[in-house]
């Protein structure tokens, strides 16, 4: 699902939900963003020394920047625990995957799954991350809610993309949201499914960066890229 019509599913989600639970007191009774403090952007960098023996990429899809933030914070992470060379970059801006040793591949959830571009990705370089060590993670405001079954759906977000490629280690991390920044109606949809259809939450950025240092600390510690 592209992200033109999950804005549209929102818009028909808010027809059914608004009617029948839009109330002044549950809105204040939603739960805040922490306000990570994360950068939003795409970032396009390295980190690390040049060492060739260890060269790991870190590659994500991002629609509105929360998820290169989190790519940037996994990529410091590991050039500062490894010593070693890191390139952080869009998956649109890679053009080969010759040179690394290990793969760290993301995206923003919409509609339940990664984003398109990151599918195609994974599809095109299915043989070559085969062989390599490789990392999934995701991002998505589900990863945020406490309830039970939004826990069960995350855990089947990436099926299909574990049948292409087996990875070595799964990250999930909440995003960000900005409901503000769009069209007043689009807007009051994305309230209206972060409030009442399972999530429990007001827009903002419930990124967590220790929670996203932890995992790449922990990858670190698993032995990748030498799995």
């Amino acid at each position: 699902m592209n992200r033109r019509r999950f804005l549209r599913a929102i818009l028909v989600v808010t027809g059914s939900c608004a009617l029948t639970c839009v109330g002044a007191v549950g809105l204040l009774a939603l739960k805040k963003a922490p306000n990570a403090g994360l950068p939003l952007g795409f970032p396009d960098r390295s980190f690390g020394e040049n060492a060739m023996n260890r060269k790991i990429l870190v590659a994500y899809a991002s629609a509105d920047g929360s998820t290169g933030g989190v790519a940037e914070t996994i990529g410091q992470t590991l050039a500062d625990g490894f010593g070693a060379a890191v390139d952080v970059r869009p998956m649109g801006a890679v053009t080969s995957l010759e040179g690394y040793s290990g793969v760290v591949l993301g995206s923003a959830i919409h509609g339940g799954k990664w984003l398109p571009e990151a599918v195609e990705f994974l599809r095109a370089n299915q043989e070559t991350l085969r062989r390599l060590p490789t990392a999934f993670f995701l991002v998505g405001m589900m990863v945020a809610s406490a309830a039970e079954s939004n826990r069960n759906l995350v855990e089947q977000y990436l099926a299909e993309e574990r049948a292409l490629v087996s990875p070595v280690a799964e990250g999930r991390f909440a995003g960000a949201l900005f409901p503000n920044k769009y069209p007043f109606w689009t807007g009051l949809g994305m309230r209206v499914f972060l409030a009442y259809c399972g999530v429990g939450l007001r827009g903002g950025d419930y990124r967590d960066p220790t929670a996203i240092r932890a995992w790449a600390e922990a990858l670190m510690q698993s032995g990748f890229p030498q799995n």
